[in-house]
């Protein structure tokens, strides 16, 4: 008896340290363990929807595009009212520009007035669902038709990331975008990573690094910042910044409908 239990103790401390010792390279594991600090997109739904002011600002030229912003997270409705236009939106447009999204159909206003010039509204699609998209990543990340790879560790500032490439399955989304992931093992959180925006033939990755803050029960990038043309740290000449978040608003989704004539 004492020779069993003895051995049954052994075993236990071996497979103790097995299991401290070993490494997490399961990629979706990773991203789980990511979605419990900054919560999942069941998290974000409960908080139904958000308003928030949206700048966008150039550090080279000074100039910035400002936005007040609006979601509904069932459905991924988008709606946005330019209150400044920098260089990024429409800079030669005059009057007042409004996008919307309602789940199904893009639309933008100029002055009140439909606009239906099929590159503006290109554009408004891409700047409605990645404007959404940049808010809600972190959440998104366990949506279905997501693929995980685990690429690997990289040490940077003292730190050991876990690096892990996300792509999607054929058929999911506008376009196939594919992000690395820097996690940092000491918070789980994803403090930089790089992205192809293929949309705009954009394939050469770009490196953004983000700044959380928490609300209610999930944790958001307020601040994200990279460059537009040279994907290399300490040039970022592009910072994105999320400032008076108000949730569960009560937005009506026909609110997100295209206006009519």
């Amino acid at each position: 008896m004492k020779y069993f239990i003895c051995t049954i103790a052994v075993l236990s401390i071996l497979i103790l340290s097995n299991t401290v010792g070993a490494e997490n390279t399961d990629p979706k594991k990773l991203i789980e363990q990511m979605t419990e600090v900054t919560g999942n997109y069941d998290d974000l739904k409960s908080l139904k929807d958000v308003e928030y002011t949206y700048t966008v600002k150039n550090v080279d030229t000074g100039k910035a595009d400002i936005s007040t912003e609006r979601y509904i997270f069932d459905g991924e409705l988008s709606w946005g009212k330019f209150l400044q236009r920098g260089d990024k939106t429409f800079p030669d447009l005059k009057g007042e520009i409004i996008q919307g999204y309602n789940g199904k159909e893009t639309w933008m206003t100029v002055d009140g007035q439909p606009v239906s010039d099929e590159a503006a509204l290109k554009y408004a699609d891409f700047t409605r669902k990645t404007n959404f998209y940049w808010f809600a990543m972190m959440q998104k990340l366990l949506d279905p038709g997501t693929t995980y790879s685990y690429e690997g560790k990289e040490k940077l500032n003292g730190i050991e990331y876990d690096l892990v490439r996300i792509s999607y399955e054929p058929g999911v989304g506008d376009v196939s975008d594919t992000y690395t992931l820097y996690i940092n093992p000491e918070t789980n959180l994803v403090d930089r990573f790089y992205f192809t925006v293929m949309d705009f033939g954009i394939t050469d990755p770009i490196l953004m690094e983000v700044e959380y803050k928490q609300f209610d029960n999930v944790k958001l990038p307020v601040i994200r910042k990279f460059n537009a043309t040279v994907p290399d740290i300490g040039t970022m000449n592009i910072v994105e910044v999320m400032t008076d978040l108000k949730f569960n608003n009560g937005f009506d989704r026909s609110a997100f409908d295209k206006p009519v004539d």
